[in-house]
């Protein structure tokens, strides 16, 4: 007699709180019976005591062995409790809702379930709206007023500004000056070693001594070469300061190639503007 009292009195406690994880049947259709097998039984036994210690971690890990041993409806609500106790709402409800799908729970133990849900739900509603998004929206672009005209566009300077175009004349090409110079130069150099040539060689061919007319006729022949080819590199030079000058533009006067060449009758002068 006593041993029947305590048992309905666990009961009656167990199902009017709805506090804790339950083990102890009642009756055969007791939606919260203990398994049958006795390692799942273990299992729910030890779920059951690190419940109570507050170790819900713990006991979740019990309750979930023992129903991969025998699914009990009891280890659906008991990994409910754990599940709603340590704030894992929709984990809660899932084993709630199927706990209210295989046991078909009735009276006192079916609203509390329900309850549960409906407060868990309830709580979850509000967190999703209370909820930041996770990206700040961009900022919308403001429009000025239709009484003031827009601003004007700024334009981002050009790292290579524009050449500034020369408006210097003709005649202030410096380098097209240099080159006629030098070149007047250089034919007065070389018809001055002409002329000295052409001496030399009268005196050659004025004197009756071998060895004096060799020597003059060797001077003669030198002076003339380099007479021949300081005219014709100065007559080359002349020409292109000439061309330089004519062809001045607007734009920035730049030489950026200039060179000589010699060959068996002259020199040649080119170059690239």
């Amino acid at each position: 007699m006593r041993v029947a009292t305590r048992v309905l009195i666990t009961i009656v406690i167990g199902i009017g709180t709805v506090r804790g994880p339950f083990a102890i049947p009642s009756a055969d259709a007791n939606p919260l019976a203990k398994p049958t097998l006795a390692e799942a039984r273990n299992h729910l036994a030890l779920g059951n005591k690190l419940y109570n210690v507050r170790s819900f971690d713990e006991a979740v890990a019990e309750y979930k062995a023992g129903a991969l041993i025998e699914p009990a409806p009891v280890f659906d609500y008991n990994l409910g409790q754990c599940y709603r106790l340590t704030g894992k709402y929709q984990e809660a409800i899932w084993h709630y809702e199927r706990f209210l799908v295989r046991a078909k729970p009735e009276g006192k133990i079916f609203d509390a379930v329900n309850d549960f849900i409906a407060q868990m739900k309830s709580e979850l509603d509000k967190k999703a709206m209370t909820q930041k998004p996770t990206e700040p929206a961009p900022t919308p672009a403001v429009a000025p007023p239709a009484s003031q005209p827009a601003p004007p566009t700024q334009t981002a300077p050009s790292q290579h500004p524009p050449a500034v175009r020369s408006e210097e004349a003709w005649y202030s090409d410096s380098f097209g000056w240099g080159l006629a110079g030098a070149g007047a130069v250089g034919i007065a150099v070389g018809g001055g070693f002409l002329s000295s040539a052409s001496g030399l060689r009268a005196d050659a061919n004025a004197t009756t001594d071998q060895a004096e007319y060799s020597r003059l006729s060797d001077n003669a022949s030198t002076r003339n070469l380099l007479g021949a080819v300081i005219g014709i590199g100065g007559a080359g030079l002349l020409v292109t300061g000439i061309i330089k000058l004519a062809v001045h533009s607007e734009e920035p006067s730049r030489v950026s190639q200039l060179g000589f060449g010699a060959s068996r009758t002259g020199v040649v002068v080119f170059g690239r503007f």
